[in-house]
């Protein structure tokens, strides 16, 4: 997909938008910026990376790489550890709830993850090899969009509930390195001397404070992002929405939403938060088109 104009996107399918005009109007500021006044936040489980494989079969997530990896040798580990989901994954979906409720319950479901995984043993040298060979999956030209945003001195923030490390060792395989642009923010695991996963950064991250509280404070981040007034926010939760609230200087969000299932249910949802909403759409074709126009200054 090259070259579409702006009439071509909002006429493919799997394009919903509520507000044409809102839309048009901030990818007029977005191009006029160009690339110097822009920066992407993205999140990473079943963001920028595949809901499904082209089997139509459920990728992983960060923390399905370890039930995925140890199921076989470790039963009694995966059942605690798929317990907790089974046990608080009801309370993130469900609508009855506000998220002020919800917060106490992801607090529990993480610490208590973390607190599995430092219980389990496991080693810095064997959870590399579990990413090596999990199922997780970038969407479909996700690497280019990355590349020209390396190209291009985009800063480029993946904001993720999971766990960073296993995104950065997820990159490292697939692209050999993380990108000087590219910054991670998400929850990080540490080491013992031995190798042994001892503990987990603070501030926790779950899916419900996802914002600028708990970005990052250091130097070369700050220098980044400094005079980055557009920001393209990238998500598949309603609460990925809001990972853009605190940035200093943002003038102008531009928020493309993923509904990955349950479309007929969540699409209208999405809409009120999100100015595009992408249906069943694995690949980052969208976010490209735009993104070139921006690189490009034209729509």
């Amino acid at each position: 997909m090259t070259g579409l104009s702006l009439d071509e996107i909002l006429s493919l399918p799997q394009v919903h938008v509520k507000d044409i005009k809102s839309l048009t109007d901030k990818l007029q500021k977005f191009t006029t910026g160009g690339a110097d006044q822009l920066m992407v936040i993205s999140d990473f489980d079943f963001t920028l990376s595949r809901f499904s494989d082209k089997s139509g079969n459920r990728c992983s997530s960060c923390y399905c790489v370890f039930d995925s990896a140890v199921g076989t040798n470790n039963p009694e580990w995966c059942r605690k550890f798929v317990g907790l989901y089974h046990k608080y994954g009801p309370v993130e979906h469900d609508h009855s709830l506000s998220i002020e409720e919800k917060v106490p319950f992801m607090e529990a479901w993480w610490q208590q993850s973390h607190e599995l995984i430092i219980q389990g043993g496991f080693k810095k040298q064997a959870i590399d090899d579990y990413v090596a060979h999990c199922n997780i999956q970038l969407r479909d030209n996700a690497d280019i969009m990355m590349k020209k945003m390396s190209n291009h001195s985009v800063p480029f923030i993946i904001f993720s509930a999971g766990i960073g490390t296993i995104i950065e060792m997820y990159l490292k395989h697939k692209f050999g390195r993380v990108e000087e642009n590219t910054h991670i923010v998400s929850n990080m695991m540490g080491f013992d001397t031995n190798g042994y996963v001892n503990s987990f950064s603070d501030p926790l991250i779950h899916v419900f404070c996802k914002n600028s509280s708990v970005m990052p404070a250091d130097r070369t981040f700050s220098q980044q992002i400094h005079g980055r007034k557009n920001v393209m926010l990238l998500g598949d939760s309603v609460g990925d929405a809001f990972m853009d609230v605190g940035v200093e200087e943002e003038q102008v969000s531009l928020k493309i939403g993923f509904v990955n299932h349950d479309a007929d249910k969540l699409v209208d949802k999405y809409l009120h938060y999100f100015d595009i909403v992408l249906v069943d759409d694995q690949s980052m074709d969208i976010p490209n088109q735009i993104l070139e126009a921006i690189y490009a200054k034209s729509y």
